[in-house]
C-alpha cells in the first residue's frame, strides 16, 4: 500500500514539474491532448508470448534547436503476461517512461525522431492462476525506439523494452516487449 502511494506522489510530481517547463496551462493541456497514443505490447517471458494494451500522453521539452528533448509519459496498460504455457497473470499497470529524443529527419511535413530512456511500472493488479503471492509490485527497465510523425497530428510509433529487474521475487521472469503505437 505505501508504495503505491509513493508511486502516486512520484506521479503528482513527475507531471507537475512539467509546468514549469511551459509559460501556460492551456499549452500543457494542448500538448497532453496532441501526444495522446494508443497501442499494443508484444511480450516474451520465459519464451512465451503474450500481450497488452495501454493508453498513454507525455509532455516534450526541448532543451536543444527544437531537435532533442526529454520526454515524460504516463500510461495506463492492461492485459496478460505468460510466463510458461499453464501459467499467466492478468495485469493492470501505470507506466512512467522518460525518454530523451532526437529529431533526426524533419521535411515539409514528415518527422522522424529516435529516442531511448528508461520506464518504471507499478502494478495495480496482479491476478495469477499460480504464485499470486511471488509477484513483484513493480519492475525497471530500459526501453529504445523509433517515431515517425505526419503533419504533425498523426504518429506511428515502434519501441522495444528489456527489463532490467524480474517479474518474481525469485529473479525469474525477465520481461522483453516490442510496442507498436499511434498517436492521434
Amino acid at each position: 500500500m505505501i508504495r503505491k502511494i509513493l508511486f502516486i506522489i512520484a506521479a503528482w510530481l513527475l507531471f507537475s514539474g512539467m509546468q514549469a517547463a511551459s509559460p501556460t496551462s492551456q499549452e500543457i493541456i494542448t500538448q497532453l491532448l496532441r501526444n495522446a497514443t494508443g497501442g499494443i505490447e508484444i511480450h516474451n517471458i520465459n519464451g512465451q508470448t503474450s500481450y497488452s494494451g495501454f493508453v498513454g500522453t507525455g509532455y516534450v521539452h526541448y532543451f536543444y534547436e527544437n531537435k532533442a528533448y526529454i520526454r515524460p509519459d504516463i500510461a495506463v496498460k492492461w492485459g496478460e503476461l505468460r510466463f510458461s504455457s499453464e501459467h499467466q497473470i492478468r495485469t493492470t499497470s501505470i507506466a512512467l517512461p522518460v525518454t530523451v529524443g532526437y529529431h533526426v529527419l524533419q521535411q515539409n511535413n514528415m518527422r522522424m525522431t529516435l529516442f531511448g530512456g528508461g520506464r518504471y511500472e507499478q502494478f495495480l493488479r496482479a491476478e495469477s492462476n499460480n504464485n499470486a503471492n511471488n509477484i513483484n509490485n513493480s519492475q525497471v527497465g530500459l526501453t529504445t525506439g523509433a517515431s515517425l510523425n505526419f503533419s504533425n497530428r498523426f504518429g506511428i510509433n515502434a519501441s522495444y523494452y528489456h527489463g532490467l529487474t524480474s517479474l518474481f521475487r525469485d529473479g525469474s521472469g525477465k520481461i522483453t516487449s516490442f510496442s507498436f503505437s499511434f498517436n492521434f
